[in-house]
């Protein structure tokens, strides 16, 4: 009964009237799509048309037909499905081939729907046609984004200082060629002035295996982080008021090479040089706070280091929904060398994160989640130490704090629950792709364990122990990877409240 209480109340307070304009800011900052909910008619309708089959009867794939691309090649789409014209299929597994078939297209994030439609079928033959519709692809927009880890501590720890949010232009470009390659451009101000061009082409060869990519980034802070103090970022300058000129740059050059073949294995091999300046105030102020364990933030208390990196990254996705899954597998494995042979820069980490998806009914679900990483050798300078609080390496309740580390990893639990399930009309939007924009409501109850090991002297509660946390939250969910997670977490330190997330687990 807590459970349903605290969602129900969460649901009547500020949330529902945060809906639209999160969708709106959401959509402005990370547009990928995600299908609608009108399958689930057409999904019933094609059941009953295999089901008067028989089950034994081998059917061949005459025709597959794709329509409502008009800037995706047909060949993208194709080859994100399993079958292939002349192949067989029993009547016993269509079905789920078809469904499947459509999944995979789904989670290239090309679409706003996907639906199959069998055009003719019999004992002995299958036409097939997919018809999707596309979404927008070329997004020239305003930047406006807060540099904090999460919401939360931009709104309490920082005031919601706007002297903490980046703005500029961002350009866009998904899809450029068809071939589902991506073209970003940004020029940004305020907290951070940042440059960047980046370029990813996936299928370059015939076989739509192989493929590139290559970026330039600069980026120059006005403040940065350079030490942890009672697991809490320490900055420079302290205050957001002394925010004027810029303390920290880095250049960084990146060119890489992908490599897919069939549907679920990705490998990304990358290739960077960096070079990094910070400002001469920081070594200062580390030195004299060493019994607070600050740490050098280059090796020898530098305040510049150039180092080439080589990583490679492997991904196998299995999911209902990449966007938001509710069933499969997914894993992310990363393995990093820094330095290269650049005096001053040793880093050899290894990353992995392994998400599971179990369907206990149509709308209730299991989660399963874990993250580990480890870096070698155990010494290190701090800017090699970050390791949970960042990115999507935190647990639910303890947002407020950063965990610093070698060795370090971490399990989430959750059951989850549809709650709700509803178009709404936009009134003023006459494009047919938007005349109703689709929400799912989900509540879920969780629980965290985890924990990070810190070799060196720390002011830290939380490095070298145990950690568990738990809650209950509200998902809300709608097109364009709109994720919203609002959780009200309770961690061992005693401490509860609710948090605000926006991030995608994979």
């Amino acid at each position: 009964m807590f459970v349903v209480r605290l969602i129900f109340f969460m649901m009547k307070t500020w949330i529902s009237y945060l809906l639209i304009f999160l969708l709106v800011f959401v959509v402005a900052q990370d547009l990928n799509g995600q299908a609608s909910v009108s399958f689930d008619s057409i999904r019933q309708q094609m059941k009953e048309t295999i089901d008067v089959l028989p089950q034994d009867a081998q059917i061949r794939i005459i025709r597959i037909k794709v329509k409502g691309n008009k800037v995706t090649k047909d060949y993208i789409i194709l080859r994100e499905i399993s079958f292939k014209e002349g192949s067989y299929i029993s009547a016993a597994h269509l079905f789920d081939a078809i469904v499947k078939a459509r999944q995979d297209v789904v989670n290239t994030q090309l679409f706003l729907e996907v639906n199959p439609v069998i055009q003719k079928l019999t004992e002995k033959e299958l036409e097939i046609e997919f018809v999707v519709k596309e979404r927008w692809y070329i997004f020239p927009s305003p930047h406006f984004k807060i540099v904090d880890r999460n919401v939360n501590q931009w709104i309490v720890e920082q005031n919601a200082s706007l002297e903490r949010v980046n703005y500029g232009l961002k350009f866009k470009w998904d899809n450029v060629s068809g071939r589902r390659d991506r073209l970003d451009f940004k020029y940004i101000n305020g907290y951070n002035r940042q440059l960047i061009l980046y370029y990813e082409q996936p299928f370059a060869d015939k076989k739509l295996e192989k493929g590139f990519l290559f970026g330039v980034f600069y980026t120059s802070n006005r403040q940065t982080n350079f030490a942890t103090d009672s697991n809490k970022q320490v900055f420079f300058p302290a205050s957001n008021h002394q925010i004027s000129d810029f303390v920290r740059s880095t250049f960084r050059a990146e060119a890489g090479i992908t490599y897919r073949k069939g549907i679920n294995h990705r490998h990304y091999l990358r290739f960077n040089f960096v070079n990094e300046r910070i400002s001469d105030s920081i070594p200062f102020i580390i030195n004299r706070n060493t019994s607070k364990g600050f740490l050098p933030y280059f090796t020898d208390n530098k305040t510049k280091q150039s180092f080439g990196e080589v990583s490679y990254s492997y991904s196998y996705y299995d999911l209902d929904n990449i966007a938001y899954p509710t069933k499969g597998i997914a894993f992310n494995g990363h393995f990093l060398h820094r330095g290269m042979g650049f005096e001053g820069m040793n880093l050899w980490q290894l990353y992995g994160k392994l998400g599971k998806y179990v369907p206990l009914s149509k709308k209730t679900f299991l989660t399963f989640y874990s993250i580990g990483s480890v870096k070698l050798p155990f010494n290190q300078p701090t800017y090699n130490l970050t390791m949970m609080g960042y990115g999507d390496f935190y647990m639910q309740g303890l947002e407020y704090y950063v965990i610093d580390g070698v060795l370090a990893g971490m399990l989430r639990t959750s059951m989850a629950q549809e709650l709700i399930r509803v178009n709404v009309p936009t009134f003023f939007i006459k494009n047919e792709k938007y005349k109703k924009i689709p929400f799912r409501l989900i509540g879920r109850v969780y629980g965290n364990i985890g924990g990070s090991h810190m070799p060196f002297f720390t002011t830290g509660m939380l490095n070298n122990r145990f950690l568990y946390t738990y809650g209950a939250g509200l998902d809300i969910i709608s097109y364009y990877d709109f994720t919203a997670r609002f959780d009200y977490s309770f961690n061992q330190l005693g401490e509860k409240g609710l948090f605000l997330h926006v991030r995608k687990d994979f």
